[in-house]
């Protein structure tokens, strides 16, 4: 296949017999009326396909919609994706319900380009022909085909063909040509299996590229799937692309996992939700009112779904003079697979009509209430804003939640962001938690002066931070580069103040802690435990009665101690000194360079520990890898070796 090949997707529509599937067989060669069904009562009623090369470099892929009022959705199905159009009108019966029904749902969905198609001219005589191209130009008044060229033709003596083709060549060749950026996205239209392919699918691509061995994903269902071949207009290919006709074998699933209204999707192109925010217009043709909670039927790439509609901006529209656009938001009874700037049909309940299109304009928002204006503003800036803008005021409004990168790939870089782990922030909201943590911290060392800082599971707390600890850890670690506290293990503490990193002491607590230093260094490894320090010790005794050191007491000055290493942990309640720990190991040293094991008496002989600390030191030196218990014996650990 040529790559300078030009592809768009040409849609027929109309009023049931105006001769759609006869006029596109002429000029095609192809029947689309595949059904047997079909070609018994002369009527389509699944959506047809046929290729038709225009020359010049550029091929349409068209879609035959039905016409009869029983079939609209397959045709609102054939709709979605259409480049341009020609809507028949037959000489013999005008301008008919279907014909102005099917100019709206085009109309809606957003179909750019087109030629009006007078069929039957052999069957009436010139001034009926006239009559019916007066009638089809008032008619599109107004719309995508107002202005555009209006050409009678019959399929049965092939008159007007040429011309035809010629007009329909104008239109496309002015056409900006299908871009294959974007995600790929393929609406399922057609699900069948053939024999050593397996589960096939077809569709009209909207956007993006697919090439054989892709892995996309299937949803509804969130199902992976592999291309396993890549069908172009019924040829094999390498690749498709967005604005052609695709037919693709999935490896993966099954034909029963799918039907019509399914989309295979490049992960994060399109998601499920229950909830649109919407641009909606009222059909010129629909004199009615659309009221606020309405109960409707939305049409979207070949899915029908029921929903109520909540207007926005908006009491009612349409009526006698009333507004007839506005903005909403869906509230649909099943899931929908939609992205911003996909376009939708809205129909009533009952009786069912077409009433109005819709663009997305936020595929999953939070429940809005009516007439609220902040709400307004921000779909205001979905619809006309500059996409930076529009970014912008996403990621505000995500605040502490984040936003997801992948749903900005192209303005992750922007200054405005700060991207930690998958989530980007805005800087300026970042700012403010840096002062609210550094004020947290503050006012934790005012009240717990002894302790190294605020623990990150608190203060994660405190400033009600909705995401996970791994990702307040990494967005903590990221702040901390510029901020005037730093990250130390569990605990976000003042940096450069004290001995080490912790709050500032005063005087009187740093004599306090010298002393409760230097007794700790006096027991050795025989701790007496944390309550028999307190009453022994008199620094404590001390501390009860003196208001500067009203917090200095047992539990705090142990934490204090080893969290700047000037104590280690042996078990919960039993600390020693750092110098105690590495005397303790030195005879250890000695006593295995003579021994090969160590029973608990000789243990007891070397430390001079009873049974009640001498358990706990035995079983801190095992997971310390100092010693390792081998039945009632222990022998020498990596680590002991190690610092040989």
């Amino acid at each position: 296949m040529n790559p300078q090949t030009r592809h768009f997707i040409l849609g027929a529509a109309g009023h049931v017999d105006h001769g759609k599937t006869a006029l596109i067989t002429a000029l095609t060669g192809t029947n689309t009326d595949r059904l047997k069904e079909e070609q018994t009562r002369g009527i389509s009623i699944e959506l047809g396909f046929a290729e038709f090369d225009l020359g010049d470099g550029i091929t349409l892929g068209v879609v035959d919609m039905p016409g009869h009022e029983k079939f609209v959705k397959q045709m609102v199905s054939g709709a979605g994706g259409v480049d341009l159009a020609f809507l028949v009108v037959a000489a013999d019966e005008g301008v008919m319900p279907q014909t102005v029904e099917h100019l709206g749902i085009l109309d809606s969905l957003g179909v750019s380009s087109g030629v009006v198609v007078i069929t039957k001219t052999d069957m009436v005589d010139e001034d009926l022909v006239g009559v019916a191209s007066e009638e089809a130009a008032e008619l599109v008044e107004g719309t995508f085909l107002e202005g555009k060229p209006i050409v009678p033709v019959s399929a049965h003596k092939k008159v007007g063909l040429g011309e035809l083709k010629e007009a329909l060549k104008q239109e496309a060749r002015v056409l900006p040509r299908r871009a294959e950026e974007g995600s790929f996205r393929l609406p399922v239209d057609r699900v069948f299996t053939m024999p050593g392919a397996g589960v096939i699918v077809t569709g009209t691509c909207w956007s993006g590229a697919v090439a054989v061995g892709d892995k996309l994903i299937l949803q509804p269902g969130d199902k992976p799937v592999r291309i396993r071949e890549v069908q172009v207009h019924g040829r094999r290919s390498e690749r498709g692309s967005s604005g052609q006709r695709l037919a693709l074998a999935l490896h993966g699933v099954k034909k029963d996992d799918m039907d019509r209204g399914f989309q295979v999707v490049a992960p994060g192109a399109a998601g499920l939700t229950r909830r649109l925010d919407i641009r909606v217009d009222m059909m010129p043709h629909y004199k009615g009112v659309l009221k606020n909670r309405q109960r409707l039927h939305l049409h979207h790439a070949g899915r029908e779904v029921l929903g109520r509609i909540v207007l926005l901006d908006e009491k009612e529209l349409g009526g006698e003079g009333g507004p007839r656009t506005g903005l909403a938001q869906l509230y649909l009874e099943s899931e929908l697979i939609a992205a911003v700037g996909d376009r939708l049909v809205l129909r009533f309940y009952s009786p069912v009509t077409s009433i109005a299109g819709g663009i997305v304009l936020d595929a999953s928002p939070r429940s809005h209430k009516r007439f609220d204006e902040q709400t307004l503003e921000v779909l205001s800036v979905r619809e006309d804003g500059d996409m930076i803008d529009l970014f912008r005021q996403n990621l505000r409004a995500a605040g502490l939640g984040g936003l997801p990168a992948a749903e900005a790939s192209d303005l992750q870089d922007d200054p405005t962001a700060l991207h930690v782990g998958k989530l980007l922030y805005d800087r300026e909201l970042l700012g403010d938690l840096v002062e609210q943590i550094a004020e947290l911290l503050a006012t934790y060392a005012k009240r717990f002066p002894l302790r190294m800082g605020i623990p990150k599971e608190e203060a994660r707390r405190k400033v009600k931070f909705k995401g996970g600890a791994g990702q307040w850890s990494a967005l903590c670690q990221e702040l901390a580069i510029d901020a005037d506290w730093a990250v130390a293990g569990d605990r976000i503490c003042s940096v450069g103040v004290g001995e080490e990193l912790g709050p500032a002491l005063g005087s009187a607590l740093q004599a306090a802690l010298h002393t409760a230093t230097d007794e700790l260094r006096t027991f050795g490894l025989n701790w007496p435990g944390q309550e028999n320090w307190a009453q022994e010790s008199k620094i404590f005794s001390k501390a009860a009665n003196d208001p500067v050191l009203s917090e200095f007491k047992p539990s705090e000055v142990m934490r204090h101690l080893l969290d700047h290493g000037m104590a280690v942990a042996v078990s919960n309640e039993y600390i020693i000194s750092p110098e105690a720990h590495d005397d303790l190991l030195a005879r250890l040293r000695e006593h295995f360079q003579a021994s090969d094991e160590m029973t608990f008496a000789g243990f007891r002989d070397l430390s001079g520990l009873t049974r009640k600390l001498g358990i706990p030191m035995l079983e801190y030196l095992d997971q310390a890898d100092v010693t390792i218990r081998q039945g009632d014996v222990r022998v020498v650990g990596a680590k002991l070796e190690m610092m040989e």
